[in-house]
């Protein structure tokens, strides 16, 4: 690590180095990506609005990694794997997801049979159906969620 980075966050070339953490109070560092779990129900644009006034987006996940994360995070701080909406929409196109930070859509973990659209009315994304994996759900109903954001630099990338 440069001696510059020695006892602060920085980042460079999109590559984190451990030390000072670069997420605000409440919320929680994975990677380069700040999260943040609400309980409190909302539908899913209310949801998606909510974290866009705290800077960032529902959440997008692209790994395993991050999904495993996110579900120990959400059991840790709500006691159970509850179900949550993050960022994925097929609104635009049935069957084409996409991610509400326009980050490439290039992870899926859906439970068995899902998506599976029911009604013609399920484009929004939660995680934890069923305690476990991801399904399509009308976006009115209300929900816990998770947001995520950049993390923020505390110095300039060493030179």
């Amino acid at each position: 690590m440069p001696a510059a980075c020695s006892s602060r966050m920085c980042c460079y070339e999109e590559v984190w180095q451990s030390g000072e953490a670069c997420c605000p109070p409440g919320w929680t560092q994975f990677g380069s990506r700040c999260f943040a779990f609400y309980i409190q129900a909302k539908t899913w644009i209310d949801a998606e609005t909510f974290c866009q006034t705290a800077g960032g987006n529902l959440a997008s996940i692209h790994s395993a990694e991050e999904h495993t994360f996110l579900k120990d995070y959400i059991n840790q701080v709500s006691g159970t794997y509850k179900n949550a909406w993050i960022g994925g929409t097929d609104a635009v196109k049935e069957g084409t997801w996409m991610w509400t930070d326009g980050s490439k859509f290039n992870y899926k973990i859906w439970n068995v049979e899902q998506p599976d659209n029911i009604g013609g009315a399920e484009i929004c994304l939660e995680m934890n159906f069923l305690g476990n994996n991801w399904n399509d759900r009308p976006c009115s109903t209300p929900l816990s969620f998770v947001c995520s954001k950049k993390c923020v630099c505390n110095s300039n990338p060493p030179s």
